[in-house]
């Protein structure tokens, strides 16, 4: 009954509050201004699929996804009917999985980094082989800007449940608790021990911020929020919030909680209840 009602507040809030331009949330432009764009229901996850919390891609066909904290540590592969192929677990505790993602030569991250009470000293992200799936390594951090846990309510904006690789490093986008949203972004480079990173910039956002996802060349990325797409077109060739900023309203995926890039073109969404959602963006 709560994820009935959760999921109709999404799709009300996006459809009376939708995300045109607003100066007062970053200049968000809204998407289908200077591009057409479909959202289609594909298809749906196998039931031994527990949660689809992060998404990735095996090979062309096939994909992998895993669940949320207090689950088991498994990944699943499935394929774009919701079949699942294959089930492996691994042999490290799944405290609060948030989101997957990977290099370019196929090494796959999972961050166990989910922090709702704002209070978590143990975030962690793991690195698999790309062959066997396996955990190979381990990378600790904290965020140097964060100095109680929790902190205040106006002030809770550690939680994190989205980030992606590019260039030898993570982008790390968190999700605020407090009553003004906001999102930082954090650099986080994939070689060396415990870090403590510090906010590269932020931004207001309408909707908590819940995957992220970028293309090869990092000439776009997404953002998901609870109802809204956001993309990001940066000015050069790095991760910035600088430059132009569209944002698409997505209320009817519910509770959606991955994303990702298939082509620049096109974007995979799942959601809570296991539901597959195919972005198509066309330019005008």
């Amino acid at each position: 009954m709560l994820i009935k009602l959760f999921t109709l507040y999404v799709y009300l809030q996006t459809a009376f509050c939708g995300c045109g331009p607003d100066k007062r949330n970053s200049d968000f432009e809204r998407l289908r201004k200077d591009y057409t764009v479909t959202i289609d229901k594909i298809g749906k996850l196998d039931i031994r699929i527990k949660e689809s919390s992060g998404l990735a891609r095996a090979t062309d066909s096939t994909f992998i996804t895993h669940p949320d904290g207090g689950s088991a540590p498994e990944l699943y592969l499935f394929n774009l009917k919701g079949e699942l192929l294959q089930t492996i677990p691994l042999p490290v505790p799944n405290k609060d999985w948030e989101d997957i993602t990977q290099d370019e030569e196929g090494k796959l991250y999972i961050g166990d980094f989910g922090n709702n009470a704002n209070q978590r000293r143990d975030l962690t992200i793991y690195s698999l082989d790309k062959t066997d799936r396996q955990v190979t390594d381990t990378l600790a951090f904290s965020f140097a800007d964060q100095t109680e846990f929790p902190p205040p309510r106006s002030r809770q904006h550690y939680d994190l449940e989205a980030f992606f690789y590019y260039s030898d490093s993570l982008y790390l986008f968190t999700k605020s608790r407090a009553l003004k949203s906001i999102t930082q972004l954090y650099k986080l480079p994939v070689s060396g021990d415990r870090q403590t990173i510090v906010p590269a910039e932020k931004i207001r956002v309408k909707s908590p911020i819940t995957a992220a996802d970028v293309t090869q060349d990092a000439s776009l990325f997404a953002l998901l929020g609870y109802g809204r797409l956001y993309l990001f077109k940066p000015d050069a060739e790095t991760i910035s919030f600088a430059g132009k900023r569209y944002c698409l309203p997505v209320g009817r995926t519910g509770q959606a909680e991955a994303v990702l890039f298939l082509s620049p073109e096109q974007l995979l969404i799942t959601n809570e209840k296991g539901k597959l959602y195919l972005v198509t963006i066309h330019q005008k």
